[in-house]
């Protein structure tokens, strides 16, 4: 197996090992701490999140493993950590994103679904990129 394909798929599993506990921390925050929310006050909250989101978004994708020197162990890291921390980031506001909206408007199995989609799409494309690198 390729050492960065390797190095990437350790990235994936540390990450989602971090979103787990973030999301019961953000749902405690919200759904326990004893704080009554404004809808209005949620609503904003979500708009935060959503810029946060897209400006994630926007940095992932536009990164490319097709610039990182595989030889060199310093340019991996990097692309890494860059990489990490945005998919955490996207992760992070998509978790917000559920639970604000399930503050508003209560459970909703499909947009939890949808946002779970988008995430695993940007993990693929993670790997599509690494991938493209090596065809």
């Amino acid at each position: 197996m390729n050492r960065t394909l390797l190095e990437n798929i350790l990235k994936n599993i540390f990450i989602v090992a971090l979103l787990i506990p973030c999301y019961f921390i953000i749902e405690n925050y919200f759904f326990y701490s004893g704080r009554v929310f404004d809808p209005t006050i949620v609503g904003n909250t979500l708009i935060s999140v959503g810029i946060l989101a897209v400006i994630a978004c926007f940095g992932n994708f536009a990164f490319t493993y097709e610039k990182v020197h595989e030889a060199d162990l310093q340019s991996r890291t990097l692309a890494h950590l860059t990489t990490g921390l945005l998919m955490l980031l996207i992760g992070v506001a998509l978790e917000l994103t559920s639970v604000l909206t399930r503050l508003l408007i209560g459970d909703f199995f499909v947009y939890d679904l949808s946002l779970f989609g988008l995430y695993l799409a940007s993990v693929l494309y993670d790997f599509w990129d690494l991938k493209r690198k090596h065809s």
